[in-house]
């Protein structure tokens, strides 16, 4: 649910999304004229090491706000000659709204907004206990237009991180180009099983390898990897009435899975009491559990099934 945002609760809450921003920061307002304020509050989070992006309208940067800008060490400075919109981003919350960084309009001016919010309200304190995060479609049209305005800029000034990671910003990949990212790193580990990024349903891109074995699909998601045994009716009936004779829980090693239906797919998940999981980081070791989870339930389906 979005909050209304008049000029008091737009003085609190820019800075407080500058200021969390835990990552990456997007600013895009045409005219600026820090207050200390915001100021302290950029200065905070450019000392987290938070690479910070800011765009503003071409020709209207005085050269004593460009230059304390500047001295940002992870910001990286870019004009767009036509933008007038008020955009702050911190890849959780989002600020759409009229205030500018202008320390006249914290001031004077009678500024309106929204704040928009990627997780539950109720993570930012009490007052906001019942509040739902707002439509993931808003901030997936929102991150089209912040890529076309980035797209459409020139760059005055380039921060450290910005050229070692030529200039990508992770907050603004698509669903699309994230899973993309995920097969290429599947596809390093799995060798001859490649998966591609596929929108199972609107909204819902997963990694999917087909045929991982003979008439099996594995599809990779977020929390979860699930098997599709591709067969007749009457063959996943009886495979799947073997499978129940001597089903358990966490019968393989690292790994748990559940298998409801015959008709539905086996879902496999992480098993944090048997493996720590969170200190594999994302590298060999990682992937080769995973690979091993997934290669134990394919040799059950072989042994089940003769194949």
């Amino acid at each position: 649910m979005a909050l209304f945002l008049n000029t008091n609760k737009l003085n609190y809450w820019i800075p407080k999304l500058i200021s969390e921003a835990q990552s990456e920061l997007i600013l895009i307002v045409p005219y600026i004229k820090v207050s200390q304020k915001i100021f302290a509050a950029l200065q905070q989070t450019d000392e987290k090491g938070v690479d910070i992006t800011l765009i503003y309208r071409e020709n209207k940067l005085s050269e004593s706000e460009k230059s304390k800008l500047t001295s940002f060490q992870n910001l990286s400075l870019l004009h767009h000659p036509n933008i007038h919109c008020k955009c702050y981003y911190n890849g959780d919350l989002l600020i759409l709204g009229s205030m500018n960084l202008y320390e006249y309009s914290e001031k004077n001016n009678r500024e309106m907004g929204v704040l928009l919010h990627q997780k539950r309200m109720e993570d930012l304190g009490e007052a906001f206990n019942g509040w739902e995060s707002d439509s993931k479609t808003i901030f997936d049209d929102a991150i089209i237009e912040i890529k076309e305005i980035i797209n459409g800029a020139q760059i005055e000034k380039l921060s450290d991180k910005g050229k070692a990671k030529n200039f990508k910003i992770e907050i603004i990949k698509t669903d699309e180009e994230l899973e993309i990212e995920r097969c290429e790193r599947f596809n390093r580990y799995f060798l001859n099983k490649k998966f591609k990024a596929i929108e199972e349903t609107e909204n819902n891109w997963v990694s999917k390898c087909e045929n991982y074995f003979d008439k099996v699909d594995v599809l990779i998601e977020n929390n979860r990897i699930s098997v599709r045994f591709n067969l007749p009716e009457n063959e996943l009936k009886g495979l799947y009435h073997k499978w129940m004779l001597s089903y358990q829980e966490f019968e393989f090693p690292a790994i748990k899975y559940y298998w409801n239906y015959h008709t539905s797919n086996l879902f496999v998940y992480r098993d944090y009491q048997s493996c720590n999981w969170d200190h594999l980081g994302i590298g060999k070791e990682y992937h080769q559990k995973l690979i091993t989870g997934i290669n134990n339930i394919i040799s059950k389906y072989r042994i089940l099934t003769g194949k």
